[in-house]
């Protein structure tokens, strides 16, 4: 797995129940209402939890839905994925059913920290098969881990795809919650290595705003530059799994990536819009045309510094195990 940058050795995991609740929702939650929700109780949410907390192990789930095939057509665009397989659903876009699932639990009265506090830090997610656009899916969101570190809290959710009875998709979305506890001083990090440029990506100004209305993720920062202001950062930032989309459609494009694969990706200093952007990455087996490993990254063309690091499992192997809980 690719190194956590908010990893610290003097962590505490937070005790969690076993899984007593599950909560079944009929219908993706409304962005609108849960951004309204998560602003009006973020004054009485505290960004840390207590040592000695005990949180509920809750899973919340959605049945039977249908993709919406014109929103997946749209997110190829955006994210310029091939259109040559337009039946089958983009490993990446599977990711974005979740967003209301994640809003719906980080706002719920058994989810203990500040919803407006978390930022995505890491997503990996791991397919066996190509998922079609005409299935009907089971979707089911768990909180796995809260730990807590010198720097903040840091969240684990597992997300789970089932199409008839079986697991065919399963991410793992890690969020971390700043402290505002004094930084210590950090012993000097070690050179960083870049990789081969392999492509120049332009990032318009509303690239935030395209890929908002076909994932369903509204967050005010990726919208507009006056709204970013308010959450401290200086423009509009580019969502982080546009950025990782970008990357596998490149991928995709150059090696005919595999239907049963595995990717990981840390997510490092925001994009600020518009950008130009470099993504390089390292094929790492015998064959150039068909490799089994690829390592990528995306940086700042002028100054070099990281978006995003991650890798890339081809002719991934492990067995997803769906344990129905």
């Amino acid at each position: 797995m690719i190194k956590n940058p908010n990893a610290d050795r003097n962590e505490k995991i937070i005790a969690l129940t076993d899984l007593k609740t599950v909560v079944e929702i009929k219908k993706h939650p409304s962005m609108g209402f849960i951004f309204l929700k998560a602003f009006l109780m973020s004054p009485f949410r505290s960004n840390t939890i207590k040592d000695d907390a005990i949180v509920n192990r809750t899973r919340i789930v959605l049945k039977n839905y249908l993709p919406d095939k014109e929103r997946i057509a749209n997110y190829r665009t955006v994210c310029d994925f091939s259109e040559d397989r337009p039946d089958i659903i983009p490993i990446s876009y599977l990711q974005t059913l979740f967003i209301g699932l994640l809003g719906r639990f980080i706002t719920a009265s058994f989810f203990p920290i500040n919803p407006l506090g978390l930022i995505q830090v890491f997503q990996s997610f791991e397919q066996k098969r190509a998922v079609a656009t005409d299935e009907t899916l089971d979707l089911s969101c768990t909180l796995d881990t809260i730990k807590k570190t010198e720097k903040g809290i840091e969240t684990n959710f597992t997300l789970e795809v089932i199409s008839e009875g079986k697991l065919v998709w399963q991410g793992t979305s890690t969020f971390f919650t700043r402290s505002q506890v004094k930084k210590k001083k950090r012993p000097k990090k070690k050179d960083d290595i870049f990789l081969e440029e392999k492509e120049t990506i332009l990032v318009p100004s509303g690239t935030g705003r395209k890929y908002a209305l076909v994932s369903g993720d509204y967050n005010p920062h990726h919208l507009y530059t006056l709204l970013a202001k308010l959450f401290g950062f200086k423009r509009a930032i580019a969502h982080g799994m546009w950025s990782l989309a970008r990357v596998i459609a490149s991928l995709d494009r150059k090696f005919s990536l595999p239907d049963a694969v595995h990717i990981e990706a840390s997510f490092k200093l925001p994009i600020f819009m518009p950008a130009t952007i470099v993504l390089g990455y390292d094929c790492q087996n015998n064959s150039e045309n068909n490799p089994t490993r690829i390592i990528f990254e995306l940086r700042d063309k002028q100054k070099g510094l990281p978006h995003i690091k991650g890798r890339l499992l081809n002719k991934y192997q492990g067995e997803l195990i769906y344990t129905g809980h």
